[in-house]
């Protein structure tokens, strides 16, 4: 194991409580990811407890994999039907819809009786939806780990839902606004994907008690495989159930793919990724579009493509899955939504075009160039791979583990 003094990290232990909404196993999807890793990198030198809701018995199953991490692993049952009939009768609340969605007596009580019979140095609370659980919890260090600005990607989505949603959208939108601006105070610090998040909720008139704390790539996991590829062939990944990824994942079938293929005949896309919606499914039907869904092995997939298309509309915090393409090497071609959480060099570690014409003509040149191809690549991964490491969480601990001992 490498000493956490290689990493500027002091050896004392802390008692964590760990706090998620999503049990943060198996690391599929964006959330899941970001709360895995850091459970997996502070698990290294401090006692955590896990506590989160799961919403099918089934996924005890996924709890092996967590107790390497974790000294104790406590699950509380959140079954839909209950939680949206919770929903409905505190919607009278001045709160977001999702807070609502996952309030909890159950949960509470929880929270309340570990905190009363453990000395916890700290709780690290994933996503604004959970902060509730711990917000007057004065006795210990408390971190809220937002990671996005919820406000901003629903500002951005709006243009591009339909009218119902826009109207659902456009009330609880200031709900959000106003409860990140409360939420905040009643947390010792709060942690964000990026800069781009911590500024937008500057600007919304937030405390700043935020602080980014990035996400990581795992560089052995995904890296070039070594050998050139010169089929035509696109990928796009993320999980395929949320708007997001649905949204850019139809207008690249139906309004990108198109214009490439009239100039590439042989150009294909895989549309990668877990849970794809019934919509997502459907562009299978397309021609030189495959759906393929949830695969075993990223990295292979990655590598079996020569260009990385992500032409997402609007966006919040980090795509992960952008990361790990740089990280194996593609190429990728993305849009100023993604850019802005990545802050990559334009040009040189990835191409950016926000309009349909652009994106074509960035695609069809990197598909037509081995050589630009490998270059952009390479620049791509030398990025990630210095700017974006799992290990920054422990360095941000050990900053709170300075704080609490001279509180103390």
């Amino acid at each position: 194991m490498i000493p956490w003094s290689s990493f500027g990290v002091s050896e004392r232990v802390m008692r964590l409580l760990f706090l998620t909404a999503r049990l943060p196993y198996p690391p599929n999807r964006g959330d899941r990811l970001r709360a895995y890793n850091f459970l997996r990198v502070l698990a290294r030198e401090h006692e955590i407890t896990l506590l989160s809701f799961i919403s099918d018995s089934r996924e005890t199953g996924n709890v092996g994999p967590l107790r390497a991490f974790c000294e104790d692993i406590q699950l509380i049952h959140r079954g839909q039907w209950p939680a949206t009939a919770t929903t409905g009768l505190n919607a009278w609340r001045p709160l977001p819809l999702q807070s609502l969605y996952y309030r909890s007596p159950v949960m509470q009580s929880a929270v309340d009786r570990l905190i009363s019979r453990r000395r916890f140095d700290a709780a690290y609370v994933h996503l604004f939806r959970m902060a509730q659980f711990v917000a007057q919890q004065r006795a210990l260090y408390r971190v809220l780990d937002l990671t996005d600005a919820i406000s901003s990607e629903i500002e951005r989505s709006l243009p591009y839902r339909d009218r119902k949603w826009r109207l659902v959208y456009g009330q609880e939108l200031p709900r959000i606004r106003r409860y990140e601006r409360e939420i905040v105070r009643h947390f010792d610090e709060t942690w964000l994907i990026s800069e781009a998040e911590r500024q937008h909720l500057l600007g919304n008139g937030v405390d700043d008690r935020l602080i980014v704390v990035p996400n990581g790539v795992d560089s052995e996991r995904y890296r070039p495989s070594g050998r050139a590829n010169d089929a035509p062939a696109l990928i796009f990944v993320g999980h395929m159930g949320v708007f997001h990824n649905i949204d850019a994942a139809d207008y690249l079938a139906r309004d990108l793919l198109p214009g490439i293929r009239a100039a590439i005949p042989a150009a294909r896309l895989a549309l990668v990724g877990a849970e794809p919606a019934a919509q997502v499914t459907a562009l299978g039907s397309l021609p030189g579009v495959r759906v393929l869904g949830h695969v075993a092995d990223l990295n292979a997939a990655l590598n079996e493509a020569a260009v990385f298309v992500a032409p997402l509309r609007f966006a919040a915090g980090i795509q992960n899955k952008v990361l790990e393409a740089m990280a194996a090497g593609l190429p990728v071609v993305t849009t100023s939504y993604v850019n802005n959480g990545l802050q990559a060099e334009a040009g040189r570690h990835l191409l950016i075009a926000d309009e349909p014409e652009q994106f074509v003509a960035a695609v069809i040149a990197l598909l037509n160039d081995r050589a630009y191809r490998r270059r952009l690549g390479h620049a791509g991964r030398e990025f990630v791979l210095s700017h974006y490491r799992w290990e920054e969480v422990a360095e941000r601990m050990n900053g709170i583990e300075q704080k609490i001992a001279r509180r103390g």
